[in-house]
């Protein structure tokens, strides 16, 4: 029966209880859209250890990806939601005929001898890999030295660990391809993926130790390595074997618990806001689902019908912390990677010119394939490369392809790879051997390495420490023809330019406002090379030499205020050093103090993805280093 307003229908007739709770009690500050604004400060996001970078691969022998701006997965098929196009907001600043970059060209590579790569702070080895298959495909060309410095040893470790897959012949380029995305991004991984690196890791611990017959040693240098970073190498080593227990499943779920606090029950949601507003709009190609499947459980590439449900030791890691008792600083171990930024950037987001127009084809509004797909060609394209010379690209265009359901072209492709199971059988001759007592077992022969790796034309370097100390030491000057560096050195760089420190040339005066602020070179002109004699970034580079610094435009945690600061903050520290800016105008926008968040997120957006500079010539040596020894 009804009862009047305020009362329910009910067999009993009973007046449901009145709600007294004031509106604002309830409601949610709409002033606070992420959980770092009230709870935390975001950094329990991105972690303390980076496994995979946030950006895509580069030639860092010659690129135009590195030149590349704008969006990045922009869909060549565009449906309803590209039908009206956005205008280009660097179109609407003001030229100003000063404002026009010197023409600037990078020295040309040495014909005779090596040419010598740094990439400190990758992350990850995708410059390397994308760089010796453009060689391999491109004919033999110089040999490359790689000097990859990563202050953490676990990221070290991987590096051997993707280079083994790579060069493993003994696995066709398919399997290598899902070895390859299943160890790199994902928490949970295939059985068969935590055998192959439980196998391997013992031969890891004897390469650190020189006492290893892999042809991987010949290709891996550890000298510039201290005897106890060797054995950091080999404590991880054994910690991933598949008896050492690591439920990265629990040790991710309380990452995401501190991250989110009070909203965890919502955290899809916080993660539908940060596809939206950073991921979508510059990355489009990667598939919301997926993206949430990554945030909650940390699988981000799934190649097959398999159950990923064991986990992936090679993410294990240890962070300082403050013991609960005593006080004392203890090392934890636990999973301290990235959970909301994706491994997706690195393979997923760009692709072959040539293959881009079929492979980004957009049909309602949605894009047909999604960043798996375009990773796991990239990657068979770049192992094909290494092993064979050759590019890989898509078969011959079908009608079936335009007509719904719009089959896909690496349909074709996949069925030509399938894999066939061999069974390892032993030779008569070797069972005989290896029968009786007291007999050693031989050890195991590793197939040669690719021919891209064989002939002696890589040389890869592991470096680790401080790395504005190593820098600093003579043999590293004017040494480098081409340099990476990742958005996570940025804390060295700006500490070697004197940037935030007492003293900092670019700070404004107490208690004034830069209403506008623009690049170095119109803003402060004189202040160019003030840190070259004393900088350890200007001296290690040759003259001429092309430097790429990595931005925060792929980033799913800073505003769009943030990432336009760190530009022109990596600006400035070029500036100190003495380097020419490529294409200034993209790559670091003028910048307002009232800027609305909306007008800076479309200039990140139609940004360059990196910060390109040409060197001066180093300084001179001071006196007393020509004649010390290192």
């Amino acid at each position: 029966k009804f009862r009047g307003r305020g009362r329910t229908l009910g067999s009993a007739g009973r007046q449901a209880p009145r709600r007294r709770v004031a509106m604002a009690n309830i409601s949610i500050d709409r002033t606070l859209p992420k959980p770092q604004g009230y709870a935390s400060d975001g950094l329990d996001a991105i972690g303390f250890i980076h496994f995979w970078g946030n950006s895509p691969a580069l030639d860092l022998l010659g690129d135009g990806q590195a030149a590349a701006f704008g969006v990045a997965a922009k869909g060549v098929s565009p449906g309803d939601q590209y039908h009206k196009e956005e205008p280009d907001p660097f179109e609407e600043l003001p030229v100003e005929e000063e404002a026009r970059e010197p023409a600037a060209e990078p020295a040309p590579l040495p014909e005779e001898g090596p040419v010598n790569i740094l990439v400190a702070g990758g992350a990850d080895i995708r410059h390397l890999v994308k760089t010796v298959a453009r060689r391999r495909g491109g004919g033999r060309g110089p040999k490359l030295r790689f000097y990859l410095h990563e202050s953490n040893h676990e990221v070290l470790a991987r590096h051997i660990l993707f280079l083994q897959i790579i060069n493993n012949k003994a696995l066709p380029a398919r399997e290598r391809m899902e070895v390859f995305l299943s160890v790199y991004g994902n928490t949970l991984v295939r059985e068969r993926d935590c055998r192959y690196v439980a196998e391997i890791a013992d031969e890891f611990v004897e390469l650190v130790t020189d006492n290893s017959m892999h042809p991987l040693a010949n290709v891996i240098d550890l000298n510039s390595l201290k005897f106890k970073d060797r054995d950091v190498l080999q404590e991880i080593f054994r910690g991933w074997r598949a008896d050492v227990p690591f439920d990265i499943e629990v040790l991710r779920e309380q990452r995401l618990r501190g991250y989110y606090r009070d909203r965890y029950d919502f955290r899809k949601n916080m993660m539908d806001w940060d596809y939206q507003t950073h991921i979508k709009n510059k990355a489009g190609i990667i598939n919301w689902f997926h993206y949430k499947a990554f945030c909650h459980t940390g699988v981000a590439f799934e190649t097959r019908l398999a159950s990923y449900n064991t986990p992936n030791r090679t993410l294990a890691s240890y962070t300082e912390a403050k013991d609960r008792t005593k006080g004392t600083t203890v090392q934890v171990r636990g999973f301290w990677g990235d959970i909301i930024n994706s491994p997706y950037y690195a393979f997923s987001i760009e692709t072959n010119p040539v293959d881009k127009p079929r492979l980004f084809k957009i049909s309602g509004s949605q894009y047909r394939h999604t960043e798996t797909d375009i990773a796991e060609f990239n990657v068979t394209d770049y192992l094909n490369q290494i092993e064979t010379g050759e590019e890989t690209h898509l078969p011959p265009e079908m009608p079936e392809e335009h007509v719904f359901p719009y089959s896909s072209p690496l349909q074709g492709m996949q069925q030509e790879s399938r894999i066939e199971e061999v069974t390892d059988e032993q030779p008569e001759a070797a069972a005989q051997q290896t029968r009786g007592r007291g007999r050693r077992k031989p050890k195991k022969e590793w197939p040669p390495l690719t021919p891209a790796f064989e002939d002696g034309g890589v040389e890869v370097v592991l470096l680790s420490g401080d790395l504005r100390d190593l820098l600093g030491k003579p043999r590293y000057r004017g040494l480098f023809h081409r340099g990476f560096l990742g958005s996570m050195t940025a804390a060295h760089v700006f500490q070697d330019a004197g940037l935030g420190l007492e003293g900092d040339p670019f700070r404004p005066e107490e208690n004034t406002i830069v209403r506008i602020r623009r690049n170095p070179r119109l803003e402060r002109p004189e202040l160019k090379g003030a840190k070259t004699a004393d900088a350890s970034f200007a001296s290690c580079f040759a003259e001429g030499a092309e430097v790429v610094m990595e931005s925060l435009k792929y980033q799913a945690h800073f505003d769009a205020m943030q990432r336009i600061g760190f530009r022109h903050r990596v600006a400035q520290a070029g500036h100190l050093f003495g380097w020419t800016m490529f294409d200034e105008g993209r790559a670091v926008p003028q910048m307002e103090h009232d800027m609305k968040e909306k007008r800076a997120q479309d200039l990140e957006k139609n940004a360059s993805d990196f910060l390109r500079f040409i060197t001066g010539p180093p300084p001179a040596p001071p006196a007393s280093a020509t004649s010390e020894l290192d």
